[in-house]
């Protein structure tokens, strides 16, 4: 689970365009998950970069909602694919041309 963990945190950091570390990038990402319909604490993403550095567990439920931040239906989903057991393509992809999402996402970048 932590190499997966390790993963999932990468592809978010990749995708908001910044390392999350600080307390301030867990609020605003937690900022742009709430604008994204996805109510995720940011102390709930705290405890998934502190496993990441063998600090503490988090839920399945946070994990589910990162997943689908990252472009999976859920936590399982993304474990599926990182083992080779599906086809990427069969999740989901991003939608073409600018969407409220990706301004959102370009102002957490912004932001951070």
């Amino acid at each position: 689970m932590f190499h997966d963990l390790k993963l999932l945190t990468v592809a978010v950091e990749r995708k908001v365009g910044k390392s999350i570390s600080h307390p301030s990038d867990f609020e605003k990402l937690s900022h742009l998950f709430t604008k994204l319909g996805q109510d995720v604490s940011s102390s709930a993403l705290s405890k998934v970069w502190n496993y990441v550095s063998q600090k503490e567990k988090p839920s399945v439920a946070t994990l589910d909602k990162i997943a689908l931040f990252v472009g999976f239906q859920n936590w399982d989903d993304f474990k599926t694919v990182l083992h080779g057991e599906d086809n990427v393509d069969l999740h989901y992809e991003e939608p073409e041309g600018p969407s409220a999402d990706s301004h959102s996402e370009k102002r957490m970048k912004d932001s951070l």
